[in-house]
């Protein structure tokens, strides 16, 4: 353990009546025999190196000012209580006025542009029992999550790890502060909701199922709220999710839901950052109860959008971004060197504004401030756009992956009942690879917008195969169909050409027509007797405006239309 934080256990028995306000007594022991490795990374993290950032803060916006004006002035900022609160019981004991002036350098009573450090020996930093309150009789009571009060000498208890975190991090002791990134948590899908996520899908899809049948399938708590393992003293897994989700008999039922919601953390401070190196990218392992140290923030966030701890996972959002896997797809990264948090923890540069105080807590690409206006992420890389052109660029690309995705799943699905009994392995192999390609593209959690170009290729070469399959790609004969269908076209929207597939069971007259929302006609595509089969025409929109279009088969007996979109 650091000099400081021996000198701030040892200050901390001070006699009482030295102090300001009566401190509640603490243990007299030294934290790292015990807590070696807690306090190894401890020293490594920013909490254990505040003094010179205090200082540098005051010479930069505090120059001309006494330490009163810090604390209690019209702008006050207690840069004690939170970057190093026990520092009041230096020095024999001391008010957080007292404790500026202190430590760092004034001249005539005022600070000035050259204001320095002083008597770091015994600046506390953040250390242990800043935020645990030690009874005298450890290890035979042990401690509890509490913040120690600067202004007032006393620890005040928090239920959890967020809140206490929140203390400084957030608005919970000062609503003032500038410094948010609780208040964004919390308006975050990381920070709501994830309990009633579980419990309506628990009911929906394992009703009949134990807590151990849920996690050895999909393990829910691992990224929803890694840390209820860590409740009760330490559990499993799949006690956490029997403790969470409501049981009978002991199996989930299509009428389970949430309970013990107070113990709930959901995806918490903890999850993502080891509170004694908070600094190190680090992942909360439900299944080890350890930490495992990460080379960098995209596989932090792999951990959970993506395969690197569950590769059967469907949320593919860090696969996608690297463009790989698709089969039959040209690997393709849109974006290199980009990671998770350029877009989706920007900070921006503007002081004060909400992209600032949440320090990218919200994770949303675009950012609303309290006067009405917004910024985006995105206009930090392309300087010639706008927040607006953003947005709009962001809705195109999900227009168009809604579409392909739309054809591409009637696609499949028509592949599907085509191949039910065949035993052509072409096809079937076909099949899979447009299943998987699908699957791929719908892993991507948004919209198509992480990697778009990719994502595209994913979904037409879905439809391509699919399409294949039903219209055949060799030269073996196809079966011949047993129902009339008209398919939808592809592309869709088009411009200005698109295909239209259609199959018949029995030879006949096939007529097929495009017409306009008002029913005029305006192609005959087809008019003629055809053989039983799967058929395909092309319709050229060239001298048509943009607009939907109905398309229109009779045959024999089977009616059938079908709407699609021209796009100029």
């Amino acid at each position: 353990m650091s000099d400081s934080t021996k000198s701030c256990l040892r200050l901390i028995l001070i006699p009482l009546f030295l102090i300001p306000v009566q401190l509640a007594a603490q243990s007299a022991l030294n934290c790292s025999q015990c807590h070696s490795t807690e306090n190894s990374h401890w020293l490594l993290s920013h909490h254990a190196n505040t003094q010179d950032d205090v200082a540098g803060e005051l010479a930069e916006e505090w120059a001309g000012l006494p330490p009163d004006s810090v604390i209690s002035g019209q702008d006050a900022e207690d840069c004690i209580a939170c970057h190093g609160a026990t520092a009041i019981i230096a020095n024999g004991g001391m008010t957080e006025t007292e404790a500026l002036g202190y430590f760092f350098s004034t001249t005539g009573g005022l600070f000035t542009s050259a204001t320095q450090a002083q008597h770091a020996d015994e600046w506390p930093d953040n250390a242990c029992v800043t935020c645990h309150d030690v009874p005298t009789d450890h290890p035979s009571s042990m401690p509890t999550l509490a913040i120690f009060n600067s202004p007032t000498a006393q620890y005040a208890a928090v239920s959890d790890v967020a809140s206490l975190c929140g203390q400084c991090h957030g608005t919970l002791r000062y609503p003032n502060n500038d410094h948010q990134r609780m208040d964004a948590w919390l308006l975050s899908k990381h920070g709501q909701g994830g309990q009633d996520d579980i419990a309506g899908e628990i009911a929906e899809e394992w009703a009949g199922a134990s807590p151990e049948d849920v996690i050895a399938e999909e393990d829910c708590i691992a990224c929803h709220a890694s840390t209820t393992v860590l409740l009760n003293g330490g559990i499993s897994e799949a006690d956490a999710l029997d403790l969470m989700v409501t049981t009978e008999n002991g199996v989930f039922t299509e009428n389970s839901v949430p309970q013990n919601t107070a113990l709930w953390p959901e995806v918490t401070c903890t999850a993502c950052h080891n509170q004694h190196n908070p600094d190190a990218i680090s992942y909360f392992n439900s299944g080890t109860g350890e930490y495992e140290v990460l080379t960098t923030s995209q596989e932090l966030c792999g951990k959970c959008h993506g395969t690197l701890r569950f590769p059967d996972t469907d949320h593919l959002s860090y696969d996608i971004a690297l463009g790989t896997e698709g089969i039959g797809v040209s690997d393709l990264q849109t974006m290199p060197g980009i990671q998770c948090v350029d877009c989706h923890m920007h900070i921006g540069d503007v002081e004060d504004t909400n992209a600032s105080v949440y320090g990218g807590h919200r994770w949303t690409v675009f950012m609303s401030e309290d006067d009405g206006t917004e910024s985006a992420s995105c206009t930090g890389c392309h300087t010639t756009m706008d927040v607006a052109s953003a947005r709009s660029t962001i809705q195109d690309w999900q227009t168009e992956y809604a579409n392909l995705d739309s054809v591409a799943s009637v696609r499949v699905a028509d592949a599907v009942s085509f191949l039910t009994g065949s035993t052509d392995t072409t096809k079937l192999q076909m099949l899979e690879e447009a299943q998987y390609n699908l699957a791929l593209a719908e892993g991507d959690e948004s919209g198509g917008v992480h990697n778009h170009d990719y994502t595209v290729s994913l979904l037409n070469d879905a439809i391509q195969k699919a399409t294949d399959i039903v219209l055949g790609v060799n030269d073996e004969p196809n079966p011949l169909p047993a129902e009339y269908a008209l398919y939808q076209n592809y592309p869709n929207p088009f411009n200005p050409v698109t295909r239209i597939a259609y199959q018949i069971p029995n030879r006949g007259r096939v007529v097929l027509k495009v017409i306009n929302m008002l029913g005029e006609e305006i192609a005959i595509l087809v008019d003629e007797n055809q053989a039983a089969g799967y058929h395909t025409v092309q319709f050229d929109s060239r001298d048509l405006p943009s607009g939907i279009y109905l398309y229109r088969i009779q045959a024999g007996d089977f009616h059938n239309v079908k709407s699609m979109l021209l796009l100029k």
